[in-house]
């Protein structure tokens, strides 16, 4: 996966957004969503992650503009979502989830509404042990992308 857009050392663009299932998501469906956001994001050179709790999700996406920004728009028209706010975008020279096409944790609801609550009122700034991510490079990556944010 490139770390950056172009050889000319074009910035990678990150985003954070939050949004509302409109419709009950049972598990094959998130599965099936999981599974085409992968294939999606290997074909644009798009990297991120998903958290998800009870029909509420939390995405972090990172890659070129050109491929970020119109995703992006659809998932804003995407009549399976609703109330889609952005929490952050920013820019980066380095990936921060090289290799995730799409990693994927479901939080319990303490651990999903801290999370929530952090990237809302206190301008991104996560303190990460607080949330139980079991896989160390995961952990790792959204270290990196909060230090940056």
């Amino acid at each position: 996966m490139r770390s950056t857009c172009d050889p000319s050392g074009t910035r990678l663009h990150q985003l954070v957004y939050r949004s509302q299932a409109r419709t009950n998501v049972s598990e094959p469906h998130l599965v099936a969503l999981l599974e085409q956001a992968r294939a999606h994001n290997q074909q644009h050179g798009l990297t991120g992650l998903l958290f998800y709790f009870e029909g509420q999700f939390v995405q972090f996406l990172e890659g070129c503009a050109t491929e970020l920004e119109p995703l992006y728009a659809r998932i804003q028209q995407d009549a399976r979502h609703g109330q889609v706010t952005t929490l952050y975008q920013g820019t980066s020279t380095q990936r921060v989830f090289t290799g995730w096409s799409m990693a994927f944790a479901e939080p319990g609801a303490e651990e999903f509404y801290w999370l929530l609550d952090y990237l809302e009122t206190q301008q991104h700034r996560l303190l990460l042990p607080k949330i139980p991510i079991p896989e160390p490079d995961l952990r790792k990556a959204l270290e990196t992308l909060l230090r940056a944010a």
